[in-house]
C-alpha cells in the first residue's frame, strides 16, 4: 500500500488484522477511512516483530573472512552455524495518516509518518570487520523516519493542469558497534541525523487532440549528519559532521498520438552538487555532476494482433552519502552511472482459455561507469582489503522477458514470468566478468483458486533461478534455487476472514544478497476483520 497516494473513501470503513508465527514473529495492524463532501481522511497504524529468524535445514556454515584492527580475531571464523539466525530480533511500530480536499477540479493532500524500529544486525557470513570505533559485529538501538508529504492539484482549463509536491524527510539511527559476535564490549555507537527536503512542479498540457505535453523541474536536498562516541578509544570521537548534496532536475515529456502510432519523446537534465563533506565546504569545481538524458518510446496498435513498443533512453543514476564512503570513512568521487537502454516488445490479449494475455519484450542495457561495491588491498594493511564503491568502465546487460496469465477457468488463474539475463563486465581492470547476485534465468509462476461453496481463496508460487554468482574471490556459484510459497484464506462472513500462509515449503537454502542467507521454513496464521 502507497500511503502518498491513498485516500479515504465515503462514508467510513477499515480493518483490523493480526497474525502470529515461528519464533516470536508477529503482526498487528489496524487502518481506517473517512470521507464526506470531498474531504477525505487515511490512517492506518502497524506493528511487527520477531525473536529470531529460522534457517533452514541445508543451510551450511561457511569462513567469514575477518578484518580485525581492534582485537585478536582469526582472519577466517564462522559467525553464523544456522538453525537460529543469530541477532536477528527486530521490533517496529510504523504510523501513516493521509488527509485532503478534492473536486472536480482542484485536489490537496498532505500525509505524515512515523516509522520507529529497533533491531538487531544479522551478521554477513562471508565478510567483517572490527575497528576500535566501527564494527559489522552491531545492533541498530534506534532506528526512526518521520516526515511530511504535501501534493496538489489544480486543473486550470481543459488544456491546462498543475501539479505540485514538497516534502520534508527525517531520519535518526544510532548504531552500536561491539568486538565480537558475542558482543562482549561496546566499542562505540555512531549516530546518524538526516534530512531529506525538496519539491516538483508539473505543469501538463493538452496541445491538441493528438499532443500532450508535460514539463517538470525537481529539486532535492540530503544533508547527512555523522558522529561518533567511542568508548574504548576516544580519540575516534567527534561531535556531528555535516555533508550536504544537492540535487536539480529538469524535464519534459511530449506525447504524440497518430491513429494507431503513439511517440512518446523526452528529455531531462540533472545536476548534483556536493555542498559539503564531512563539515568542510566541497570544492564546487570537483564536486559537481550534470547529465543530459534524452529518451524515445513509439508503439503500434494492430486491429486483431495486439501491440508493438520500443524504447531508447539515456538514463543516470547519482552515487548516495553511503556508497561514497569507505569503511575508514573517506569519501571516494563517484562519476554518475550512465545506462543507454534500449527495449522491443510485443503484447497483445487473447481469447484462448490457456492464454488470456501475452507480453514478451527484448532488452539491452550499455552501462558506463556502474557503481558497484569491490574489495581493494588497504593500503595501510596489505594483508586486508578495503571495503569500497567503484566506478567500473563498461558493462552490458541482455536478455529476454516474458510474462502470460491464463483465466483458465472462472475460479483458476495462472500466470507465469521469465526472465534470462546476460550480464557482463567489460572493464579492464575488473575482478570478475560477472556480477553478483543476477540470476541467469528466473522464472516465477503463480497459481491462484478460488472455491465459491466454501468461500476459500488459495494461491501457489514456485519461484526458480540459475547462475547465481554470490561470491566473487571464491568465484562460487549457486548452480540453481527452488522455493515454494502457498497461502490459503477462508471468509467465515463478509467482514471476517482467518488466513494460513507456508513459505519456502521446500526449506530451500540460498542467500538473498551476498552474506545474506535467506529464512528457512516458516509458517504464519493470521485474522482480518473489515467494518
Amino acid at each position: 500500500m502507497n500511503i502518498v497516494t491513498k485516500k479515504g473513501q465515503d462514508g467510513i470503513s477499515g480493518d483490523l488484522e493480526a497474525s502470529l508465527g515461528q519464533m516470536g514473529q508477529n503482526n498487528e495492524s489496524a487502518s481506517i477511512s473517512l470521507g464526506k463532501n470531498g474531504f477525505s481522511l487515511f490512517a492506518t497504524v502497524n506493528h511487527r516483530g520477531r525473536d529470531s529468524m529460522r534457517m533452514s535445514n541445508d543451510y551450511e556454515p561457511v569462513l567469514s573472512d575477518i578484518k580485525d584492527k581492534y582485537g585478536d580475531l582469526p582472519k577466517q571464523m564462522i559467525v553464523e552455524d544456522g538453525d537460529k539466525r543469530e541477532n536477528s530480533s527486530y521490533d517496529s511500530t510504523n504510523i501513516w495518516v493521509r488527509g485532503g480536499y478534492a473536486n472536480e477540479n482542484s485536489e490537496i493532500f498532505a500525509s505524515v509518518f512515523n516509522l520507529d524500529t529497533e533491531r538487531d544486525l544479522p551478521y554477513n557470513t562471508r565478510y567483517n570487520k572490527v575497528f576500535s570505533d566501527f564494527s559489522s559485529f552491531a545492533n541498530i538501538s534506534e532506528y526512526k523516519d518521520t516526515g511530511v508529504d504535501l501534493s496538489g492539484l489544480h486543473r486550470i482549463n481543459d488544456s491546462l493542469t498543475l501539479r505540485a509536491l514538497a516534502y520534508y524527510h527525517i531520519h535518526d539511527d544510532s548504531y552500536d558497534s561491539y568486538d565480537t559476535p558475542e558482543q562482549y564490549v561496546k566499542l562505540a555507537v555512531s549516530s546518524y541525523s538526516d534530512y531529506t527536503g525538496g519539491g516538483a512542479v508539473f505543469a501538463d498540457m493538452n496541445l491538441t487532440d493528438w499532443n500532450n505535453l508535460s514539463v517538470s523541474v525537481n529539486y532535492k536536498n540530503d544533508v547527512h549528519k555523522k558522529k561518533n562516541v567511542a568508548y574504548v578509544d576516544p580519540d575516534e570521537s567527534h561531535g556531528y559532521e555535516r555533508s550536504q548534496l544537492d540535487t536539480i532536475s529538469f524535464a519534459a515529456e511530449d506525447t504524440m498520438t497518430f491513429g494507431a502510432f503513439n511517440v512518446v519523446a523526452g528529455i531531462a537534465w540533472h545536476k548534483q552538487t556536493v555542498g559539503e563533506d564531512s563539515g568542510i565546504d566541497a570544492d564546487t569545481d570537483d564536486d559537481d555532476s550534470d547529465t543530459f538524458d534524452p529518451s524515445l518510446g513509439m508503439s503500434y496498435t494492430f486491429d486483431n494482433a495486439g501491440l508493438v513498443y520500443g524504447s531508447i533512453a539515456q538514463k543516470t543514476r547519482f552515487a548516495t552519502f553511503s556508497e561514497m564512503y569507505d569503511d575508514t570513512g573517506a569519501r571516494h568521487d563517484l562519476k554518475p552511472e550512465r545506462n543507454t537502454s534500449y527495449t522491443l516488445g510485443w503484447k497483445n490479449d487473447l481469447a484462448y482459455t490457456w492464454l488470456n494475455n501475452i507480453d514478451i519484450g527484448l532488452f539491452y542495457h550499455d552501462i558506463s561507469d556502474k557503481i558497484v561495491e569491490v574489495y581493494i588491498t588497504d593500503p595501510t594493511d596489505p594483508d586486508s582489503e578495503l571495503e569500497v564503491n567503484q566506478n567500473v568502465g563498461t558493462s552490458k546487460f541482455y536478455g529476454i522477458e516474458l510474462s502470460t496469465l491464463s483465466q483458465l477457468s472462472e475460479n483458476i488463474s495462472l500466470s507465469f514470468d521469465y526472465s534470462y539475463t546476460h550480464a557482463r563486465n567489460e572493464s579492464e581492470d575488473r575482478e570478475s566478468d560477472y556480477f553478483r547476485d543476477i540470476p541467469k534465468d528466473s522464472f516465477t509462476a503463480m497459481l491462484n483458486w478460488h472455491q465459491p461453496t466454501l468461500d476459500i481463496n488459495s494461491n501457489l508460487r514456485v519461484r526458480y533461478r540459475t547462475d547465481i554468482l554470490i561470491d566473487v574471490d571464491s568465484d562460487e556459484w549457486e548452480s540453481d534455487t527452488l522455493t515454494i510459497d502457498m497461502g490459503v484464506k477462508k471468509a467465515f462472513t463478509p467482514q471476517f476472514s482467518a488466513y494460513v500462509n507456508l513459505n519456502n515449503v521446500l526449506d530451500e537454502s540460498h542467500y538473498e544478497g551476498y552474506g545474506q542467507p535467506n529464512e528457512g521454513r516458516s509458517y504464519e496464521v493470521g485474522v482480518k476483520y473489515r467494518f
